[in-house]
């Protein structure tokens, strides 16, 4: 039986628990989270889940010490979660990892987490799963490893927490992981993120790829636009429409004729029980590498704390998550 921990039993961490009762190996699950109310929240949606694997599960406030743990997802918020990752190796020798992002609040932590997988041998993966969703992964068979432009609008949607998602897509697509932010688009005055504690931007900020790449994103204040994501170049182009489920794509094959077919989105909680059975059976997923994303982060993180340190410079570490 194969043990897994879930640390952080709130929105992302109830939904990762809902993806493993779809694994079809037997799992010993611990589910860790210092709220007995989220606890409880994260217990119900599981047991929402209408079929499925019969597992071993408990629920615990605390760490319990275990002799090795196969695979932790780490979905806690951002300033606690190296605390998190430093208390799991403390309790157990553990051997694979998913963790959420945004990583750190604090650029130190990036490197004594890396440092901590090398001295203990686990290999770490960042939850960023447009790289394993088949409507993107159709795009990239026919876009990869060449320049693309790469657009995202909508209004509200939480560009920070946002953007490592689409900045790490374009990385996956043409195959560059460096890269130069632009914040001039960008307000200058950072407003309330809908977690308490944290900040959020609007404006737009661009991503230009030293192999000449192009991500834009912009998120609106106000109003009610959907997100839509295009991805284009010379030859052929896209217009994804999450909410609907829809992708338009045209091209010198159709004589740029606009054609229109299905793109379901799957939810996190399918996401990951793909991602744990591919770990379990082979010990690697789709998901970014800890390092690659490490790197695409702190090139997304530090131009960022630059601008809000403009209009509060006693800011003290990265105020998103």
């Amino acid at each position: 039986m194969f043990r897994i921990k879930i640390i952080g039993a709130g929105q992302l961490g109830s939904r990762h628990l809902q993806a493993l009762k779809g694994v079809k190996q037997p799992l010993d699950i611990q589910v860790i989270d210092p709220s007995e109310a989220s606890l409880r929240v994260a217990q119900e949606r599981y047991e929402s889940v209408p079929s499925g694997q019969t597992h071993q599960i408990s629920f615990s406030t605390s760490f319990d010490r275990t002799d090795t743990t196969d695979i932790a997802i780490v979905a806690t918020n951002s300033d606690v979660r190296r605390t998190a990752l430093e208390s799991l190796f403390d309790a157990s020798k553990t051997k694979l990892l998913v963790i959420e992002k945004l990583l750190f609040n604090q650029r130190a932590d990036f490197a004594v987490v890396e440092n901590k997988l090398a001295e203990t041998g686990a290999k770490a993966w960042v939850n960023c799963p447009m790289r394993v969703m088949p409507v993107y992964e159709q795009i990239r068979a026919n876009i990869a490893a060449t320049p693309i432009s790469y657009r995202v609008t909508g209004s509200q949607f939480g560009l920070v927490t946002n953007a490592i998602h689409y900045i790490d897509h374009v990385a996956h697509l043409c195959g560059c992981t460096e890269f130069e932010l632009d914040t001039s688009g960008l307000d200058r005055t950072p407003i309330p993120s809908k977690r308490p504690g944290f900040l959020e931007l609007n404006g737009t900020l661009v991503a230009r790829f030293a192999d000449g790449s192009r991500c834009e994103i912009t998120c609106y204040p106000s109003g009610t636009a959907p997100v839509v994501v295009e991805i284009f170049n010379e030859k052929i182009r896209y217009i994804v429409r999450e909410s609907e489920g829809k992708l338009w794509h045209s091209g010198e094959s159709s004589k740029w004729a606009w054609l229109e077919q299905a793109a379901p989105i799957p939810y996190q909680s399918q996401i990951t029980t793909e991602v744990i059975e591919s770990l379990l059976s082979t010990g690697d997923c789709g998901l970014t590498p800890y390092a690659t994303s490490v790197r695409i982060h702190l090139q997304l993180l530090d131009p960022l704390l630059e601008l809000v340190r403009s209009q509060s410079p006693e800011t003290a570490g990265y105020p998103f998550t």
